[in-house]
Order: structure tokens, then sequence, then C-alpha cells
């Protein structure tokens, strides 16, 4: 599990101490990057990433793109490593899986469409393809050398940013801000009050720009509890408050963390005597034990992205050049 550093939000004397130690982190990275070789698999790859460890907008980026495909590719798989997941894989995610096996992300992408998991992203990928698979998304990846990618996308969410622009462990980035940009060969801003000047930082000629919106389950008619587990939990926070949730309590626990019964039956013990609804994202949703489920509100995140055709026409061609 995984939780943000305070230490990233700003620059300090940590972060500064840090930094030698970004150096030997980055320079460990660049020995990987060179020493190893991305292996053709024979179908168009396309990865989504970012910049930053932690949460940043790459799964529900996916999911919208694997939507916009869908009409120009039969059998999109979305190819994801399962995170903390005990199967290894690769495997063939189906529904009724549980999330301690393959990873609470991947069953979220099986409700899109068809998901492989695996630790060995060649496997994954050859499983895929043998699979029927004539496109794959591969989520999260940007850094690695796996299986050979057709083309890249980075995600920026406004609301992890780029923290203090240091690179591991000294702040959040996985590598300079530089070298992800020539990586990728397109960039999607979530932000929803996107100006060019608020991102300076990012020069490259094909930027296009989103913003989430979420869509509850169940009516809200009264002040909330809610909770979450990702990787970074204020973006949810001020997703309700952009749509007008009043928030009563809002409940912390770290990226992927496993709820317990006794820490669901405190949310809800706290919700009768204030007689609050319970709300969550999917990706909590999935670990809540199936006894409380009822007892709590969905909100499911949806990715809008401006000018969504003019990105669907980009990737098309890129992918068949």
């Amino acid at each position: 599990m995984f939780k943000i550093p305070s230490f990233w939000k700003k620059k300090s004397i940590i972060s500064f101490f840090l930094l030698p130690f970004s150096f030997f982190y980055y320079l460990g990275y660049l020995t990987y990057r060179f020493s190893k070789k991305e292996v053709e698999i024979g179908k168009p790859v396309l990865c989504v990433g970012n910049l930053v460890i932690g949460g940043a907008g790459k799964t529900p980026l996916v999911i919208r793109i694997r939507q916009l495909l869908s009409r120009d590719y039969s059998k999109i798989f979305v190819l994801t490593r399962g995170y903390l997941g005990k199967n290894k894989g690769p495997l063939i995610v189906k529904k009724t899986m549980h999330f301690q096996d393959v990873g609470d992300e991947s069953l979220i992408h099986a409700n899109f469409g068809s998901t492989c998991v695996s630790k060995n992203k060649v496997e994954g990928a050859k499983l895929c393809k043998k699979n029927g698979a004539n496109l794959i998304i591969l989520d999260d990846g940007l850094q690695s050398i796996n299986v050979k990618k057709k083309m890249s996308l980075l995600v920026i969410d406004s609301f992890y940013g780029t923290k203090n622009r240091f690179i591991f462990p000294s702040g959040p980035l996985r590598q300079p801000t530089k070298d992800a940009l020539e990586l990728c060969d397109a960039i999607i801003i979530l932000d929803k009050n996107f100006t060019k000047k608020k991102y300076e930082f990012v020069s490259h000629k094909n930027i296009y720009t989103g913003y989430r919106e979420l869509k509850f389950s169940k009516n809200i008619k009264s002040k909330v509890i809610a909770f979450s587990a990702l990787g970074n939990n204020q973006n949810f926070y001020e997703s309700l408050l952009d749509h007008k949730i009043k928030v009563d309590e809002f409940i912390s626990f770290p990226d992927h963390h496993k709820f317990s019964i006794i820490e669901i039956k405190n949310i809800i013990e706290k919700s009768k005597k204030k007689k609050l609804s319970i709300i969550c994202t999917r990706k909590d949703y999935i670990k809540v034990p199936d006894q409380f489920k009822k007892k709590i509100c969905v909100a499911d995140l949806n990715l809008k992205i401006n000018n969504s055709e003019t990105l669907r026409q980009f990737i098309l061609k890129t992918l068949k050049e």
C-alpha cells in the first residue's frame, strides 16, 4: 500500500537531503532502459502512463480510450500487472474473480471488456494475442521496457500534478519531465480549469484536455461520510465537492488498502449516528465485504475528454503509421 509522503508536496529539507538517492535511482533507471530491448508482439500496443508514483488518472483514461476505439478495433485487451494480486498470471480476468487474486483495478477493467493480468508483460501480451486481440492497451508502462509500444499517452492529473517536481525518493517523479515528454506521442491533461500558463512546463505539440465526472449509484439526499483508498484521495474529495456533495467526514486510507470488517462497521456506525449516506469509489467498493455493500453508494468516475473525436483520429493515425 502507498501513501504520499508530506515532503513530496513542497520542496523541503528532507526532499533536498534525499537528492543523492534520487540521482542513483535515476542512474539505475537509465541503466535499465539502455540494457533491455522491447519485444515485438505482432499486434499494436498503446501505452497509457504517467510521470508520477501513485494515482494520476491512468485507469479512467484507459477505460475512456477503450471506449473511444471500440468501433475501430473489435477485440481490445487491457493488459495490467494486477497490482497486489496474488496471481502472477498471465490470465484472462473474469468478473467473478476476487480482488486479492488479480488486484482491484483489473476487475474494474474487466467490467468494460477483455482484460489480462500478468506480472510479465511480454507473456501477458502473447496471451492477449492468442485470445484474438487486435489492440492491446497497456495500463502503465511508459517507463518500462517490455513489449514494443506503437504509441504512448501520458496523463497528467491536476489534483496530483507533479508536486515538488523532484525524482523519487525526493519527490514523486519517476523520471525527469523532459524524458517523459520525449517518450510519449500525446499528453492528456485532466483539469477542468486548464490554461496554457498553468502547464508551461509541458512542452509538447499534442496536448489534449479533459476532466473527471462522477456518476452515483444512488440518490444522495443528505450529507455524506466518504472514504477512499486511492493513490490520491484528495482527488476524490475535491470531485465530491465539485459535484456539490456535502461531505461531513472524509476518511483516507493508503492506496490499494484492503478494508477490514471492523473498519467498514465503524464507518456504518458513524453514518447511523449522524444520519449520513456512505459513499466510496468503484475501486474501493470492490474491496468492501459483501455483507455491507447494500449500505454504500458508489461513485463511478467517468472521464470526459474535450475534442475526443480529434484525439481518436490522432490515435488511429499513429497506430496505423
